[in-house]
């Protein structure tokens, strides 16, 4: 329970107020303290970045684990890495990482723990390769594979090293190929293992990095420290689970300032590295307001079902539902004044308008969190709006409350199109990102998107028909040519598949009228098998899928918080 040394050697961990060594520290401070001994100074804290205990793994000193590509390879490998990853994700300190890389292939001595750090440098061979969208799909998972289990030998991870700040970055690294592959509990884990080592070394405190000697170390470390907050956000909402950093400590260490997109100053270089780590704090302050929107909705709260009379809900619920709503409508607000307060050299702009291919990306990608954190916050509010048309129910719904809901939800739908839009406005054809997230995310982003149009098909007399079956054709194809990336963009467009044909299935008639049964002056429209284009037909010509078989609860709208990971 404690780690308290008779001898009162100071260690790299950490142990807050409350613990027993902090409190025997304070004791012994005080008796020095009154027989006038010296008290020891703590200096400079220089450990933090190497484990105080060796890392277990195989063999003495490793030279046979240390199998690395041709150097054109590996130079080709980490240029990606710095071209695609590092912008929007700064885990690394690019000179202390090009120090060791030369050493490495040098054959001299490292400042760094080599073993991490070769550990790092085929995390990064590996993520990298998932990014090569133009290799076979089956040369990519074996390339990329191999380099993880490199990795993976190198480390040994065991639960009693006290670590180190290298050893997150590998970590965290470490966690962004994993989501890229179909291992989500290894994801999940790996990222709670570099939250646990950062607090045990003290990284969530700013006292931490200013006890260090140099001001790129400071920097580096309180990135570190974000990017665990970041990891920790992002798993927490595509595994839908809870986060494990509170507000609290997210807040405690300092962001860097953004500088204006005006503005000037004589060091260009320093001007330049704010406006880069612009992107990463913008997003960490995004996926707080995201965190908030996932506690108010999505934690430990009762599955979404419609009622069985209108008197189901009880006045307890409809005042639940305006609280709800009142709460969603902060939150927009939030995201309205983070929009606002994007500077110009993030705000997503034609690409003839800006030069800087990196900044140009960075908008974008921002543009397409911003409009997933929108479509996640009023999912909730959709899902209540469409479950109000109830086939048995005489209950009015002018209220201004519901009608403040339905607002919600067709913003919400309206943000899922959106995002769609700018997806395709960026794909490209010639096996290389752009502009765009890697292929994964895009996925994701895909999938959710397209849940929300289902959903938005059940109220057409609000939803145009056309529009939504356009967006749902457009994500539907962009599922099919993520095909040959990876198996998860064929199950989430079979997952769509089965809810699309199982919903209106089952859905009752009386609620899935056509605008012109609404509205005598609203034009007909196509019916759905009409609209819906589903190019996916393998599912239809599997005589082995038995689509009846499948129990589908129609007023269960569960499946519409369901993440592609899960599938």
């Amino acid at each position: 329970m404690t780690t308290v040394r008779e001898d009162g050697t100071v260690t790299g961990e950490y142990f807050g107020s409350s613990s027993a060594g902090s409190f025997t520290n304070q004791i012994k401070a005080a008796i020095d303290a009154r027989l006038g001994s010296a008290t020891e100074t703590r200096g400079p804290r220089g450990s933090i970045f190497k484990s105080s205990l060796p890392l277990n793994g195989g063999g003495p000193g490793g030279q046979a684990d240390y199998v690395l590509p041709a150097r054109k390879q590996a130079d080709h490998l980490t240029d990606l890495y710095w071209y695609y990853v590092d912008p929007l994700y700064p885990f690394l300190d690019r000179q202390r990482f090009d120090h060791s890389y030369r050493a490495l292939f040098a054959g001299t001595s490292l400042d760094a723990d080599e073993r991490v750090f070769v550990s790092i440098l085929n995390i990064i061979f590996a993520l990298s390769t998932q990014l090569i969208e133009s290799m076979p799909p089956e040369q990519r998972d074996s390339s990329s594979q191999g380099y993880f289990t490199r990795a993976q030998d190198l480390l040994q991870l065991s639960l009693w090293d006290t670590g180190s700040a290298e050893l997150i970055q590998c970590l965290l690294i470490m966690s962004q190929y994993l989501q890229s592959t179909n291992n989500p509990h290894q994801t999940w884990m790996i990222v709670g293992s570099c939250v646990r080592i950062a607090q045990g070394l003290g990284l969530h405190l700013p006292e931490t990095a200013l006890e260090l000697s140099s001001e790129p170390e400071r920097d580096l470390v309180r990135r570190i420290w974000h990017g665990c907050i970041l990891m920790d956000r992002m798993i927490a909402i595509t595994h839908g689970r809870p986060a494990m950093i509170s507000d609290h400590l997210a807040s405690t260490v300092a962001l860097p300032s953004i500088p204006d997109g005006d503005a000037q100053g004589g060091n260009t270089v320093e001007l330049h590295r704010l406006r880069y780590q612009g992107f990463f704090v913008k997003s960490l302050e995004l996926y707080e307001v995201i965190n908030q929107a996932v506690l108010a909705f999505y934690t430990a709260s009762p599955r979404l079902k419609s009622p069985t009379s209108p008197s189901h809900l009880g006045q307890h619920s409809q005042e639940r539902h305006e609280l709800d709503l009142g709460v969603a409508l902060q939150l927009d607000q939030r995201l309205t004044k983070w929009e606002k307060n994007t500077p110009s050299f993030l705000a997503m702009a034609e690409p003839e308008t800006q030069l800087d291919e990196v900044f140009r990306r960075q908008a974008v990608i921002l543009r397409i969190r911003l409009l997933h954190a929108r479509m996640l916050l009023l999912r909730p509010m959709l899902t209540r709006f469409c479950l109000s048309q109830c086939p048995d129910s005489t209950q009015s719904h002018d209220d201004l409350s519901s009608r403040v809901m339905q607002q919600c939800a067709m913003v919400c739908v309206e943000a899922a199109q959106s995002l769609i839009s700018v997806i395709v406005q960026f794909q490209r054809h010639d096996g290389t990102l752009g502009l765009l997230p890697a292929w994964w995310y895009r996925v994701f982003y895909i999938y959710t998107a397209a849940t929300v149009l289902i959903a938005a098909r059940l109220r057409p007399a609000v939803f145009s028909s056309l529009d939504i079956s356009k967006s749902w054709n457009q994500a539907m194809a962009l599922l099919h040519d993520h095909e040959s990336l990876g198996p998860s963009p064929k199950r989430c467009a079979a997952a769509l598949q089965i809810l699309s044909t199982k919903m209106f299935q089952e859905q009752p008639q009386t609620t899935t009228l056509t605008n012109s049964e609404n509205n005598p002056a609203m034009p007909a429209v196509p019916s759905e098998q009409e609209t819906f284009d589903m190019p996916f037909t393998y599912m239809a010509q599997d005589a082995a899928f038995d689509m009846d078989a499948i129990s589908f609860d129609v007023n269960d709208f569960s499946w519409l918080n369901s993440m592609p990971g899960s599938l």
